[in-house]
């Protein structure tokens, strides 16, 4: 690690002993994390002791305060949500503590009744934060899985089509790509750069044989976010055709606005580990009511039927938590509860500002540096905390990927295009930390 990256976490490091480590969850944790929560809006910036958002910009008390509570946020420059989010010592320490619960006695009927309240008070917490109803909502492992159950949903035939877009991670590719192998769909792209027109990019490639659009709500390859009234708008259209929409919203909660319905989709999945700051291994998947009897289940098993018996009769759930079954991971659920309750009571409004702010930063400074442009959307709604900088001729991204994290403590990504390079810019960045992973990939492409 050079001399100047030594310096930087050293006075970073400096900062942050200055003030204490309090939760910012809602709840009170277990014993030894326990006792009132202060609201992280009430505190003056003299709390931020001497924090730095950049030159000029104390650190607001806040954003010291949440980062006090996410140890990666001080043991690197994390740059990686868009991969896999850091989740904050309040979220573990409720996931052990319920594992540890739970491990007392599994099947005592005290202890397993409070521990099946889990999933049920999950599915309403994202429903009401998420804008859906509690039975559009079912609980996944992962946004792949939900892709996966919409994906397989309908009775393909070959030659019917998918459309999908030219930004996708390959959790929207590889579905498709099975099921074309195996029941010979064909699989249609749009261009979702920067700049395109969603509605008539995807009204170019739709035809008779068309079942299907599937793509991003914020791309993880260049940070394009989906407007929820151009999503709607093209929610209708497809509705008039008869075509299924489905939005991977991977990186969208926790990131930008996500309102289930005002997108218009009919199905939206979605995960608990990087932007929400949750356990991984846990996601959701919204479903719209009235579309449930035709989103089929291709996987299900116990706990997926309302009633069932051994002479072949059985009816399914009336909700969307038919697309669950077998023993879950109820730790973890409440884990994804608690980091969602961890992000409501910061604000998610005031987390989504702050991420915008950071991405002004970020925008100005990269313009600033000879050599490096902007690959992302510039303006708002359009952009995202997904922030991708143009890297110049012949500056390899895998070979900086490395570089930046073995030697300098920088983590970040390489994406789909060749010059891409990814910074995830979540509200517990700071300007300092943006100013040094710019100046690091300038001085490494130069």
């Amino acid at each position: 690690m050079n001399t100047s990256r030594r310096s930087f976490l050293r006075r970073s490091a400096g900062a942050l002993a200055l003030a204490p480590i309090v939760p910012v969850g809602r709840l009170a944790l277990h014993a030894g994390r326990d006792g009132a929560i202060p609201d992280p809006g009430t505190h003056s910036s003299a709390d931020a002791g001497s924090r730095s958002d950049g030159p000029g910009r104390p650190q607001e008390a806040w954003v010291a305060r949440a980062r006090a509570e996410i140890p990666a946020s001080t043991e690197s420059l994390y740059f990686q949500t868009g991969g896999i989010g850091p989740a904050p010592n309040a979220v573990i320490d409720h996931v052990q503590e319920r594992l540890v619960f739970q491990n007392r006695s599994p099947a005592e009927p005290r202890i397993a009744d409070e521990m099946a309240r889990i999933e049920p008070d999950l599915r309403a917490q994202l429903a009401r934060v998420f804008g859906a109803e509690t039975e559009e909502v079912a609980l996944t492992h992962s946004t792949s899985e939900g892709i996966s159950i919409v994906a397989w949903s309908l009775n393909w035939e070959p030659g019917d089509e998918v459309v999908i877009s030219n930004t996708e991670h390959p959790a929207n590719v590889v579905p498709w790509y099975v099921l074309r192998d195996r029941f010979g769909i064909a699989i249609r792209e749009i261009d979702l750069s920067p700049g395109t027109v969603l509605i008539d990019e995807v009204r170019d490639r739709l035809s008779d044989r068309t079942r299907m659009v599937s793509i991003s709500h914020v791309s993880r390859n260049n940070g394009r976010t989906l407007r929820s009234d151009e999503s709607a708008e093209l929610g209708d259209l497809l509705r008039s055709r008869g075509v299924r929409y489905h939005l991977d919203g991977a990186q969208g909660p926790g990131c930008v606005p996500t309102d289930f319905r005002a997108l218009g989709c009919d199905g939206y999945s979605t995960c608990g580990h990087k932007w929400l700051l949750g356990p991984k291994g846990t996601g959701a998947l919204f479903v719209r009511r009235e579309m449930l009897d035709d989103v089929q289940l291709s996987w299900a098993g116990s706990h997926s039927h309302a009633t069932m018996d051994y002479e072949g009769a059985y009816t399914l759930l009336p909700s969307a938590a038919r697309y669950e079954f077998g023993t879950r991971a109820l730790a973890d659920f409440a884990g994804f509860a608690r980091a969602v309750d961890w992000m409501e009571n910061i604000g998610l409004e005031r987390i989504e500002g702050r991420i915008q702010s950071l991405v002004d930063h970020a925008i100005e400074i990269v313009d600033r540096t000879d050599g490096l442009g902007v690959s992302s959307p510039r303006a708002r709604p359009d952009r995202s905390g997904v922030f991708v900088v143009q890297l110049p001729e012949g500056c390899d991204a895998t070979q900086l990927y490395n570089d930046l994290r073995e030697d300098e403590g920088i983590l970040a990504s390489p994406v789909r295009e060749e010059r891409d390079f990814r910074l995830s810019v979540h509200f517990f960045n700071t300007r300092d930390e943006i100013d040094a992973a710019i100046a690091a990939i300038a001085e490494r492409c130069s």
